[in-house]
């Protein structure tokens, strides 16, 4: 006996045939994408061959998206590796400044406490208020 229906191999040569006169008419470089995005369709044949409820370009369109769509995915997860690195990178760079500064800023040194003691000998400046001082209140009864 044979077979009944074809099989999705069958079906995907058939489908990439008729596909051909559109390749044909596309620029070179869309040509060189769209046979690798026919080549994506072909890792899912398997799987396309349990959904023979579904047009075979259907399942064809499907098998691309779904290639696609786990290209951005580990894309998307190498980026954010990426920038985690980066900011992992700028935090300790960050920690190893302000340990340098707390170490500057903790170390004894001697002029600045000279210093110190002979600003608290001057005399201290009075600032004194403007005298026209206002306030809120003065502009609730303007005009």
């Amino acid at each position: 006996m044979g077979r009944t229906i074809a099989s999705i191999t069958q079906t995907w040569q058939e489908e990439e045939a008729a596909l051909n006169r559109f390749k044909r008419a596309l620029r070179k470089d869309d040509q060189v994408i769209l046979d690798e995005l026919l080549v994506m369709s072909r890792l899912q044949l398997a799987e396309a061959s349990y959904a023979s409820n579904l047009y075979p370009l259907d399942m064809y369109l499907i098998a691309i998206l779904l290639e696609v769509y786990k290209q951005l995915k580990a894309t998307q997860r190498q980026l954010y590796d990426h920038d985690q690195h980066k900011d992992q990178v700028r935090l300790e760079e960050e920690d190893v400044f302000l340990k340098l500064i707390t170490n500057y800023l903790e170390a004894p040194r001697e002029d600045l406490q000279e210093e110190k003691e002979s600003t608290l000998e001057e005399e201290e400046l009075v600032i004194a208020e403007p005298e026209s001082y206002c306030s809120y209140s003065d502009f609730e009864e303007a005009p």
